[in-house]
């Protein structure tokens, strides 16, 4: 993390030169993206590229095989002859400890380090401190309702055999780098003008469907209040269409992205239809009731913890949400508005090749980490 007091969306822009490379690494892809600035503050995408990550080399956000996806990031970046530079990666946000805590605001930056770093993260860690990376950022000073001023504080911890596997990867690939991310704040850097757009009373919900699970992250001014990973995915939305439809993965990866999740009016009659589509409807609706369900009581809980900002809107994103009218289902499930994002037009990037539609979603994280190296 940056330690610059302030807004978080300005803190969290990292330092770097004028170009960067971001490596996204998750059980299903490995996604490098180098990012260029031009004019000013311009940015332009030099390249992106992604390649399936080898079967079990990712599991339960560690990397286990280092060697294996080494190599991938290296044949990806010499199939567009990237350069070897300085990089960034990120550990899945479920792996990290992530805590808004206030303190006295007359704490100084050497007190205020040693409270946050050392008596702070024992209260939250549960993991040994000594076995774990911890980071901090303070944020906004404000009056409490006791009248006393307090200085809000991001904790960020996470275990270092997580976070050293992924160092290790991307120093194995021949890459610098001094930066392990976490995956949602890439996407916050990213959405960082739309999510200015809002006032300080409102609240946004940010989804990401991946492959292994869906994070629910919920955001003022871009500062995580609560965040919560569900494990429901698009591996669990193809499982079901192999069962249903005794189908081979690969084509049931093909048939979830031409399928519509159905809407108001339409949910009993999918599941009376024995036809092959009928089939593969009712498996794809008992599993996303089952994630709107889930994304309900995260929403829920964060409402009933007092007096919190209520919620504005719902983004949506990742490799998932490309489905067919998801952002319509999810937002007559939960009764709010839902957009679906594409991270290239919210960064006003321009490809020289085109860019599948059903990867577009996917792409936020890599953007993110690419946008952590520069300056």
């Amino acid at each position: 993390m940056v330690k610059t007091r302030g807004s978080f969306l300005q803190g969290f822009l990292g330092q770097g030169g004028s170009a960067g490379i971001g490596v996204d690494i998750t059980p299903e892809q490995i996604m490098v993206a180098q990012l260029s600035k031009r004019g000013g503050r311009n940015l332009s995408l030099n390249n992106l590229v992604w390649a399936p990550t080898p079967p079990g080399a990712v599991i339960d956000g560690r990397v286990e095989n280092t060697t294996a996806v080494a190599r991938v990031i290296q044949d990806l970046m010499e199939s567009r002859r990237i350069k070897p530079g300085m990089a960034a990666t990120a550990i899945p946000s479920r792996e990290a400890v992530i805590r808004l805590i206030r303190l006295p605001a007359e704490l100084q930056s050497a007190e205020l380090r040693e409270v946050v770093l050392n008596q702070e993260a024992e209260l939250y860690l549960p993991f040994p401190r000594d076995e774990a990376y911890v980071d901090y950022q303070s944020l906004d000073t404000a009056e409490d309702s006791d009248g006393i001023r307090r200085q809000e504080v991001l904790l960020v911890a996470a275990p270092r055999s997580i976070v050293d596997s992924y160092l290790n990867t991307i120093q194995q690939a021949g890459l610098s780098t001094r930066i392990v991310d976490v995956s949602s704040f890439s996407l916050i850097r990213v959405l960082r003008n739309k999510l200015l757009q809002y006032a300080p009373e409102e609240a946004v919900a940010l989804l990401v469907i991946q492959a292994d699970g869906t994070e629910i992250s919920i955001l003022i001014k871009g500062v995580p209040q609560f965040s919560r990973t569900v494990a429901i995915g698009t591996w669990e939305f193809r499982e079901a269409l192999c069962r249903a439809l005794d189908l081979p993965p690969g084509q049931a990866t093909s048939l979830l992205q031409s399928l519509t999740p159905p809407l108001s009016g339409t949910s009993g009659m999918e599941v009376e239809d024995q036809s092959f589509s009928g089939r593969g409807l009712a498996a794809l609706r008992r599993i996303l009731t089952e994630l709107a369900e889930e994304i309900q009581r995260s929403l829920d809980f964060y409402l009933s913890q007092g007096d919190v900002a209520p919620i504005a809107q719902v983004i949506l994103t990742g490799t998932g949400a490309t489905m067919n009218q998801l952002d319509q289902y999810l937002s007559q499930r939960l009764s709010l508005p839902v957009e679906r994002i594409d991270p290239l037009q919210v960064l006003s990037l321009t490809e020289d090749e085109a860019i599948p539609s059903e990867v577009r979603s996917g792409v936020g994280t890599a953007l993110g980490l690419g946008l952590r190296t520069l300056g």
